[in-house]
């Protein structure tokens, strides 16, 4: 299954460790192949990671990081890492020279990011990667990376998909059809596991119960549905739920607003304009 295993191509010209430029962005939506991509590797500069639509995360470790729309991950300088991408998506990358990483956690996070910032970052990728100390650029980026450092911050496991090879054949089986309705039962026996040993595995891995695992992977799958202009009852069929309200009600749990709510900010996003509600991803 290649949703999370196709690792990120920088795009040509683009130099991750040039330390002259206080902030420089890029689009980067090119995956590469596990064989050919560097692996995790570190750099001298701090980076942003925008997911600004599809699937988006970070290889941290043993563990892929996976998180959604509107949020980003911050990687400091040094911190091994490798980014990836579903099929189809697209993030944003913003460097952050090491003076000013400096002023930011030392640990990896994620964090929530307004229209308006990511707006900004948006517009920041479109402008030359080298400017001036005082130009405009420059005083751009100051207010740029005051307001991402002032962005909401939340532990960077929105969801976990751990080396283990049982469980990483179970999250790849969620992507492919993530069947909320499956028994437990049913993914222990796949894995020659009791169900007391799977949940046990999948807690100490994830941190997460089974059912809130596998329910915030295909979470993820339905921010893609959504965005791509499914109805709600739909994407609620495609994962298994009996009723809409039911899908309606885990949504709202994990992103703490309402399907059509959450599309309707998003497409609002796109269209660079700020949405009618705020949403939250906790």
């Amino acid at each position: 299954m290649n949703a999370f295993i196709e690792a990120t191509k920088w795009p040509m010209g683009f130099e991750p460790d040039d330390t002259t430029s206080l902030l420089q962005c890029t689009i980067v939506n090119e995956r590469t192949s596990v064989e050919a991509s560097v692996g995790q590797h570190v750099h001298q500069t701090g980076q942003f990671v925008v997911a600004l639509s599809g699937l988006v995360g970070l290889a941290l470790g043993r563990n892929r990081v996976a998180f959604p729309p509107s949020s980003a991950a911050w990687v400091p300088p040094g911190c091994r890492h490798e980014g990836f991408l579903g099929e189809g998506a697209v993030s944003l990358y913003c460097l952050i020279n090491p003076e000013w990483a400096a002023m930011l956690p030392a640990e990896p996070y994620r964090l929530l990011l307004s229209p308006m910032v990511i707006g900004m970052l948006k517009h920041f990728s479109t402008l030359p990667r080298r400017y001036p100390m005082h130009s405009h650029e420059a005083r751009l980026a100051g207010v740029l990376f005051e307001e991402l450092a002032a962005a909401p911050k939340l532990p960077i496991s929105f969801v976990l998909f751990p080396d283990h090879p049982a469980l990483k054949r179970i999250a790849e089986s969620i992507i492919q059809s993530p069947q909320l309705d499956r028994p437990v039962a049913s993914w222990a026996q796949e894995t020659a596991m009791s169900e007391r040993t799977l949940a046990r595995l999948v807690l100490k891995e994830t941190g997460l119960s089974f059912g809130a695992w596998r329910l915030r992977i295909a979470m993820l799958t339905a921010t893609q549905k959504l965005l791509a202009g499914e109805r709600a009852e739909e994407v609620a069929a495609y994962l298994g739920y009996a009723a809409p309200s039911a899908f309606s009600s885990a949504f709202r749990r994990v992103f703490g607003t309402s399907p059509s709510t959450f599309r309707n900010a998003e497409l609002s996003l796109r269209k660079n304009s700020p949405p009618k509600h705020p949403i939250t991803l906790d």
